[in-house]
């Protein structure tokens, strides 16, 4: 008895126990960032909408979240965009909340690889989250809108329909592809260009920037 206690008492000696590393506070962070970037979204986007430019860019900061925090920070923006949005402006938005699960989803997982660690991986996440992002709307654009919205994607839609003679269910497709494949890898260049200004101390905070 008295030998055990003498070894468990030179363990604590000789051994001196190893710290934990200590965790970072992404939850904080999350917290902090997410607000911020939905203001961000709601910003472009309606400067964007205001104009009837054929882009959106109001997932600039769902994007910037995924790659800095994780897949499940970017759906949270997204999400929240989304239900503002919904809330302000038009309840018919709610339905593009999917849209806005798959942009985060896919950032994220981009974020997670690297895709953005150079302007032509940003490019090829955007064009991949484009594709995605498209073929998702474009559904729901035909089933509640009938292919057609008040956008400058729905005004392009018509110019596809007249020019192309397509139907419009074929047009809103051409046209959400079309636009996605603009406005995803313009709103990924975006991010890219913010994470290389981000100082190394912000940065270094983020598991993936």
């Amino acid at each position: 008895m008295a030998v055990g206690v003498v070894r468990s008492a030179l363990r604590v000696v000789c051994y001196p126990p190893v710290p934990l590393p200590a965790r970072r506070p992404l939850p904080t962070l999350a917290l902090a960032l997410i607000p911020r970037a939905v203001a961000l979204n709601l910003a472009l986007g309606a400067v964007v909408g205001a104009l009837k430019l054929p882009v959106y860019l109001d997932s600039v900061g769902t994007i910037l979240v995924a790659v800095l925090v994780g897949p499940w920070a970017g759906i949270v923006t997204g999400i929240v965009s989304n239900s503002v949005l919904g809330l302000l402006v038009s309840p018919a938005l709610f339905a593009f909340i999917p849209v806005a699960i798959v942009i985060g989803w896919l950032a994220g997982i981009a974020g997670r690889i690297g895709a953005f660690g150079s302007l032509a991986g940003a490019i090829a996440a955007g064009l991949v989250i484009g594709v995605a992002a498209a073929l998702a709307s474009a559904v729901i654009v035909i089933a509640l809108m009938g292919g057609l919205t008040a956008s400058g994607t729905g005004i392009l839609t018509i110019a596809i329909r007249a020019t192309l003679g397509v139907s419009v269910d074929s047009a809103a497709k051409i046209a959400a592809i079309a636009t996605d494949a603009l406005d995803k890898p313009l709103s990924c260049v975006l991010v890219y260009l913010v994470l290389e200004r981000l100082p190394l101390r912000l940065s270094a905070r983020f598991r993936t920037a």
